[in-house]
């Protein structure tokens, strides 16, 4: 019987409309070879990714393509957005044994480092290992500075009890243990589930208190409704365009916004998308009507302004548009930015007016309340410029998004303008989903822990807050994390 972990040769010939899958996903001009027979690996990078993560599968010692031996310290955070498979990898390379620490991308072959363009991506410029099935070497200069070449073909083809088909590619990233537990998940293991929960709190409040600190500043610097502004217009950018909102709204400032738009709310849309280089040239001929006619009302508030501001646009590379779902794109977020400051609402004034009291549930209810901001007509049942209408009503704003605001932005600027917020904090939303939340919560209370003890969004901003002070941080694979020191044993 064949290793299954070896090339197969398999004839075309035996299955003749293979090739016609084969050819999806991939770009015109990009062809599918169509010879009688085909080399291939019949498993995919998500095999590979599996292995190099699991310290169970992966070779105990890797050989760089140079022949330096490799050890695997920490293979890195999965990383579930776009950019290099793994982050914050630690190495111990050759006989010097020097670490090393960045990025991993993991590969079928070495060239298909260049196949899909990651040479002129400015996101692999950290990448400290490339790592492949097959054994081969791309030329130095095709790879970021001292970037180690790592095939994995041999090692694993040594262990006999290896077996690809054994690997649950749906499982990972959580499924994977590692070869020693944590020594922060070792002593946390013996805690009473309330001692976990009064450091996760602690940390939490840690994190709110630090962003009400820089708010505070922010709030000298510029003033408070232009400081809370700013903050809420980076929350709508979500993860990839956080930095471009905070631009538009140092670009177009809360109070021109307000006195060019006459709280008209379709006018503050316009000028928002005009000012952001995001307002189409004009509508696409397959848009339906509605659309075609809601983009020409825009136009019509932003042609009469458009010389004014045309040397304060936000150039075309300042968005990432690509692989973002409709609701996150930025052409929304910022409808219902126009919609929480463009109208006849003060929506600061408003979250001031909400008393704090015993009843955090009434404060939170009001709230979000006060954030589900009233979608234009246009966008009642759309969830993209020029998309199709829905079947029922799409909020601006989802409930996981709102909690996220709450948390993140709202209820720290309450306590930098000199609110007590105490009696919100144990009440906090939880978030939407967070792989950096997961990913802490597995490292730190173990694969197999109470999903219950990071329920709350205070105990979320504490996983957060443990990570970047100390995960992110720390260089020695967690031999000489300071957490580890300070945890009462």
């Amino acid at each position: 019987m064949a290793d299954s972990s070896s090339i197969y040769v398999v004839s075309l010939a035996s299955f003749p409309q293979a090739l016609a899958y084969r050819s999806l996903g991939r770009p015109p001009g990009r062809r599918v070879r169509e010879s009688s027979e085909i080399e291939s690996f019949p498993y995919s990078e998500r095999h590979l990714q599996c292995v190099w993560f699991d310290d169970s599968l992966r070779p105990r010692e890797l050989q760089s393509s140079s022949g330096e031996t490799v050890t695997v310290e920490s293979p890195g955070r999965w990383n579930l957005e776009a950019g290099p498979d793994f982050l914050d990898a630690v190495l111990v390379i050759g006989p010097d044994r020097r670490h090393v620490r960045g990025d991993v991308e993991v590969h079928v072959r070495p060239a298909d480092w260049q196949a899909h363009g990651h040479a002129d991506d400015p996101a692999y410029r950290r990448v400290v290992a490339h790592v492949s099935y097959f054994s081969g070497a791309l030329p130095a200069d095709a790879l970021p500075g001292n970037t180690v070449q790592l095939a994995l073909q041999a090692g694993l083809k040594a262990q006999p009890s290896f077996s690809f088909e054994s690997v649950d590619v749906t499982a990972y990233p959580y499924a994977a243990l590692p070869a020693t537990v944590p020594p922060c998940a070792q002593i946390l293991a013996a805690w009473p589930p309330q001692d976990t929960l009064a450091l996760l709190g602690s940390a939490g409040q840690e994190r709110l208190r630090v962003k009400a600190c820089r708010m505070e500043a922010a709030i000298r610097d510029r003033g408070a409704e232009q400081a809370f502004y700013e903050e809420m217009m980076c929350a709508l950018g979500y993860k990839h365009n956080r930095q471009a909102f905070r631009r538009l709204a140092a670009a177009l400032p809360l109070t021109t916004l307000r006195e060019e738009a006459g709280k008209d709310v379709v006018c503050a849309y316009a000028l928002l998308l005009g000012v952001a280089g995001l307002l189409p040239a004009k509508p696409s001929t397959k848009w339906d009507a509605e659309s075609r006619a809601f983009v020409r009302e825009l136009w019509d508030h932003w042609w009469k302004r458009q010389a004014n501001w045309q040397s304060r646009c936000l150039p075309a590379d300042s968005w990432r548009l690509s692989g973002l779902r409709p609701p996150n794109h930025p052409a929304r977020r910022l409808a219902a930015a126009a919609a929480l400051f463009g109208g006849k609402r003060n929506l600061l004034a408003d979250l001031h007016a909400i008393r704090i009291s015993k009843k955090p549930a009434t404060w939170f209810k009001k709230a979000s309340g006060r954030l589900e901001a009233p979608a234009m007509d246009y966008w009642t049942q759309r969830l993209s410029l020029g998309g199709q209408r829905q079947k029922s009503d799409t909020a601006l704003l989802g409930a996981g998004r709102i909690a996220a605001m709450l948390s993140n932005v709202v209820i720290p600027f309450l306590a930098a303008s000199g609110e007590n917020v105490a009696p919100l904090l144990d009440d906090l939303p939880a978030e939407e989903d967070n792989s950096l939340i997961r990913q802490t919560a597995f490292a730190l209370l173990g694969r197999d822990h109470n999903p219950a003890l990071y329920q709350s969004g205070l105990h979320q901003q504490g996983l957060l807050q443990i990570f970047h002070d100390f995960c992110l941080t720390n260089r020695s694979a967690c031999r000489d994390c300071l957490l580890v020191r300070s945890l009462p044993k």
